[in-house]
């Protein structure tokens, strides 16, 4: 455990997670789909009055600081660890509206593949280790893949919104190993699965469907903290 990395790391994702409201609010509505079933998904709650309830802005703000603390502490000064930092906040504002509205904004995730690739570029420089980019695009074809093709056998269950956000996380956690990525789709599979267990009442499933970008996220994060432990 890295002390100073790790009280670094939950002030930076504090104040991020402080900004989640605010990255929320950014995002346009959605498009209406008409492929879409409207009575599939809940009743959308406009991106607005999302990002203005109250408690929000505190309660991503610690989870930000759990998760920066978590990520920093196990890494410690590694060159992966600004871009999982920006990720907090970005994944913190994803699982909030994905839980909500089951919806995955472009507007924070294709800016986020830009500052994610841009410090991997510097990283690359800065240790003269080519592996880094490699790793970063490896992880970046392979769930991008993986999760394309689910989204492509099965639709229904997972958006393409999903796809997008697995990509990303992908390449930002190649560089930390192809176990790290592994891991991060066992992970998110197995809390997505565990999150149906409470919506089940009386031999009956009260709701068949969850969105599964917040357990994208969370996956990525055990995988990084479990990974990086284990190697220890």
């Amino acid at each position: 455990m890295h002390v100073l990395p790790a009280l670094v790391g939950a002030l930076v994702g504090l104040l991020g997670g402080l900004l989640v409201p605010r990255l929320i609010a950014l995002c346009p509505e959605p498009e209406h789909n008409p492929a879409e079933n409207p009575e599939e998904f809940p009743d959308h709650v406009p991106f607005a009055e999302l990002a203005a309830r109250p408690g929000l802005a505190l309660r991503s703000a610690i989870a930000g600081a759990v998760a920066g603390a978590a990520l920093a502490g196990v890494t410690g000064w590694a060159w992966g660890l600004p871009w999982l930092l920006f990720l907090v906040p970005i994944g913190i504002a994803l699982s909030v509206i994905d839980y909500v509205t089951w919806y995955l904004p472009s507007r924070l995730i294709w800016p986020s593949y830009a500052v994610v690739l841009a410090l991997e570029v510097v990283a690359t420089i800065a240790l003269e280790e080519p592996q880094v980019l490699v790793l970063g695009a490896i992880g970046f074809a392979g769930l991008g893949l993986y999760y394309g093709l689910m989204w492509f056998i099965s639709p229904r269950i997972m958006a393409f919104g999903d796809v997008r956000l697995g990509a990303l996380l992908g390449l930002a956690l190649g560089p930390f190993g192809i176990g790290t990525l592994l891991v991060s789709v066992v992970a998110a599979a197995l809390l997505a699965v565990l999150a149906l267990v409470p919506m089940r009442r009386g031999g009956t499933m009260i709701r068949r469907k969850v969105p599964y970008g917040p357990y994208l996220v969370a996956g990525a994060l055990v995988a990084v903290v479990l990974g990086q432990v284990l190697s220890s």
